[in-house]
């Protein structure tokens, strides 16, 4: 009887063990899967704010979408005027690069064609929705680097395109367009 019972412990150990190491794996797992996400959320954007990356993967945002909504402002405010400039589109294109959006990709594509081609009017609407559905799910300070961050991009486009002649500050419109986007970030 004893060999029965020790057989049984065994058995018993073992299936606990397993579940235990079971439990691990899928941890360990999850947590690879979230770096992975994070690593690939900062390869889209250059976000470099771990708290930042930490909220976003967790709240289950896409790369793409969030490389869009940090784009999008500024290809909207270059068009302004009806056409982007010269200055503008490489400023936007720096942006892009340093947010890691690489030439020959499908994002640099979508960029490019942005800039070529007034974008949709739907851009500015989808935007709004996307910032809305962000500011409920990211805790406020998370929200506030990225509020920040956008504004700075855009300010920096701005005064790429050399404001009124030339001398690399915003102009009225631009200032307006700012005001709009940081009120839109509120």
């Amino acid at each position: 009887m004893s060999d029965e019972l020790h057989r049984r412990g065994r058995a018993l150990e073992e299936a606990f063990f397993a579940k235990q190491n079971e439990l691990l794996l899928e941890k360990l797992r999850a947590q690879e899967a979230a770096a992975r996400k994070k690593a690939e959320l900062s390869e889209a954007t250059g976000i470099r704010e771990a708290a930042l990356l930490d909220a976003l993967a967790v709240d289950g945002v896409e790369p793409n979408a969030l490389a869009a909504l940090l784009l999008a402002p500024i290809v909207l405010m270059a068009w302004r005027k009806g056409k982007v400039e010269s200055a503008e589109r490489n400023a936007i294109l720096r942006a892009a690069e340093a947010r890691g959006v690489k030439p020959g990709t499908s994002q640099w594509a979508l960029v490019e064609s942005w800039l070529d081609h007034r974008p949709h009017p739907t851009l500015r609407p989808a935007w709004d929705a996307y910032v809305e559905a962000l500011r409920a799910k990211l805790p406020p300070k998370e929200f506030a680097l990225l509020r920040s961050d956008l504004v700075k991009r855009a300010q920096e486009v701005a005064r790429a395109a050399g404001g009124i002649l030339g001398s690399h500050s915003e102009t009225q419109t631009e200032k307006e367009f700012i005001a709009q986007l940081e009120a839109a970030l509120r």
